[in-house]
C-alpha cells in the first residue's frame, strides 16, 4: 500500500478543472477541523492523522507547520510504529537533501514535518535524494515514471509512505504554479494506478482547492482508498484507527492464504 499524503488539498469545486483524476477516484470528504476555530495547520493536522488523537484539542489551538514538542508523545505511538510492531515492513519514502536535514535536525527546535519525526521516532531512517529506497517528493522530471517506482517500492513494503508537500507550498508561494504541482500530481497517480498499486491518499487542511488566496481552509479533505474499505472515517481523528482495521484485516488474509 503507498500512502501518498498530499499537504494543503482540500475538496472544492475548482478541482473539476485543476485535478479532475481525483474525483474520478471518488474520494470521501473528512472534516479537518477537529472541532476547533480557526484554520487547521499541518503540525495538528498530519500528528492527527498519524495518531487519532485530536492534537488541536489537545493544544487548544491549530498549530504548525511542524508539530509542537507537546505533541511528540503521541508521535511515539504513530501509525509507523503501530506498523512497525504488526511486523509489517514500514517506508517513509521521501528522499531529502543532507543539507537540509543538518539545518532541520541541527537546531533547537526539529524541523521536521509530523510525518518525518514519526518515522524516526519509530526507528526508520531518512533517506537521502540519490538512495535507491528514497523517491523525490516533488518536482519531478518524469512524474508518471516516479509513480511507477512507487508502485514497485509499494510491491516490496507493506506500508509506504510519502509526502507530497508542493502543493501547499505553490498554493501559499507560487499560486501561479499550481496548475503545474496539479498536473504533476495526477501523472504520479497514473503511474502507480497503472502498475496495479493500492492507494491511500488523504491531506491535513485545505487549501490549494481555493488557488484565488493562499490561505489554509476549512474544507474537507479528500480520502481515497482504492482498496475495500469496510466503513468510512468521517473526520481525522479516523484515519489511523481506520487503517488499523484495514491493514489488520489483510494480515489475517494474507495468514491465511500461507
Amino acid at each position: 500500500m503507498l500512502f501518498l499524503f498530499v499537504d494543503g488539498l482540500g475538496l472544492g469545486e475548482a478541482l473539476e478543472e485543476l485535478f479532475p483524476l481525483l474525483l474520478e477516484l471518488s474520494p470521501h470528504p473528512l472534516d479537518a477541523t477537529l472541532g476547533v476555530e480557526g484554520l487547521p495547520q499541518s503540525g495538528t493536522g498530519q500528528t492527527t492523522l498519524l495518531t487519532g488523537v485530536n492534537a488541536a484539542r489537545l493544544l487548544g489551538h491549530h498549530q504548525g507547520p511542524f508539530p509542537s514538542p507537546r505533541l511528540r508523545p503521541l508521535l511515539q505511538q504513530s501509525l509507523y510504529a503501530w506498523a512497525r510492531a504488526q511486523g509489517l515492513r514500514v517506508l517513509h519514502a521521501n528522499g531529502y537533501r543532507p543539507e537540509y536535514l543538518q539545518k532541520a535536525t541541527g537546531g533547537r527546535r526539529l524541523l521536521l514535518s509530523a510525518f518525518a519525526q514519526a518515522a524516526l521516532l519509530a526507528g526508520l531512517p531518512l533517506h537521502p535524494l540519490g538512495h535507491p529506497l528514497a523517491l523525490p517528493p516533488a518536482f519531478w522530471e518524469d512524474p508518471y515514471a516516479v509513480g511507477a517506482g512507487a508502485a514497485a517500492l509499494a510491491r516490496a513494503f507493506d506500508l509506504v509512505v510519502l509526502e507530497y508537500w508542493a502543493l501547499d507550498l505553490a498554493a501559499h508561494r507560487a499560486p501561479e504554479t499550481l496548475g503545474a504541482r496539479f498536473r504533476e500530481l495526477a501523472l504520479f497517480l497514473q503511474g502507480f494506478l497503472q502498475e496495479g498499486g493500492t492507494l491511500l491518499l488523504t491531506s491535513d487542511h485545505g487549501n490549494a482547492e481555493e488557488p484565488w488566496h493562499g490561505q489554509h481552509t476549512r474544507n474537507p479533505v479528500p480520502l481515497v482508498y482504492t482498496g475495500p474499505a469496510p466503513f468510512w472515517p468521517q473526520d481525522l481523528t479516523g484515519v489511523f484507527p481506520w487503517l488499523q482495521v484495514i491493514i489488520t484485516s489483510n494480515l489475517i488474509k494474507s495468514d491465511r492464504n500461507t
